[in-house]
């Protein structure tokens, strides 16, 4: 191959790259409001789904005051980590509230301006799912559904990689997992996940293959809220 031909591919490979960021493969959704758990937003019938969990990462956000569901606002700063190591603000974070999420005020517990113990900064998980009834063929191109686990149940899914671990030397990717939910005391309802069998041989590099261009799914960046007016407090109220 000679040298011009290398310098087309180098530049073709930085084109691909730049291309990818602004175009995002289409992806759906997987909830679970209340405890059911959903597929862009219509309930999963026996509230469970059968899926491979081709990748996941964690996720740190703040959000600015209380929690209003008629009024749903992005996080003010953010952070991302597939292993959740070494995590900072995101890029496009426009105010960075700490420059490492490890000794940010906001991520210690007791932080949460609600009271109680918890922290100001939710610790969460998201997951890249495919159907478990995807064909080796059909991989590349299958849609995947991205899981946003409630903070209570990102303790359950990492007891569900060191059992996969453990018992059968494998990364979730290399098994077919079923997503439930089940009833908890504390917090209404956590997430659950079971092993119902090993991916066959055949599907395997193609998920592996598949889990190499998910990363940029499970990192959503976030437009800025936008200001709020300030109060007019020239008239006063009539009562």
């Amino acid at each position: 191959m000679s040298t011009e031909l290398l310098d087309y591919e180098a530049l073709l490979a930085g084109m691909a790259q730049e291309a990818a960021k602004t175009e995002r493969p289409s992806t759906s959704s997987v909830s679970f409001k209340a405890g059911m758990v959903a597929y862009n937003g219509t309930p999963v019938p026996g509230n469970k789904l059968d899926c491979i969990i081709i990748a996941s990462s964690h996720a740190n956000k703040l959000y600015e005051g209380k929690y209003d569901p008629g009024n749903i606002t992005n996080p003010s700063c953010y952070a991302y980590s597939p292993d959740g190591m070494n995590m900072v603000p995101h890029p496009s974070v426009v105010d960075p509230k700490h420059d490492n999420c490890t000794s940010c005020p906001n991520n210690q517990w007791g932080s949460d301006p609600s009271g109680g113990k918890g922290k100001a900064c939710k610790n969460t998980r998201s997951l890249a799912l495919i159907p478990a009834s995807t064909k080796p063929e059909e991989i590349a191109d299958a849609e995947v559904a991205i899981a946003n686990l409630p903070v209570t149940s990102g303790q359950n899914f990492g007891t569900y990689v060191n059992k996969l671990a453990t018992l059968f030397n494998r990364p979730p990717l290399g098994m077919v997992t079923q997503i439930g939910t089940a009833p908890d005391l504390k917090s209404q309802f956590k997430v659950t996940f079971t092993n119902v069998a090993p991916v066959e041989a055949p599907m395997l590099r193609g998920l592996i293959d598949k889990a190499k261009t998910v990363g940029a799914l499970l990192e959503r960046v976030y437009e800025p809220n936008p200001e709020q007016p300030a109060e007019d407090t020239s008239k006063k109220k009539k009562f």
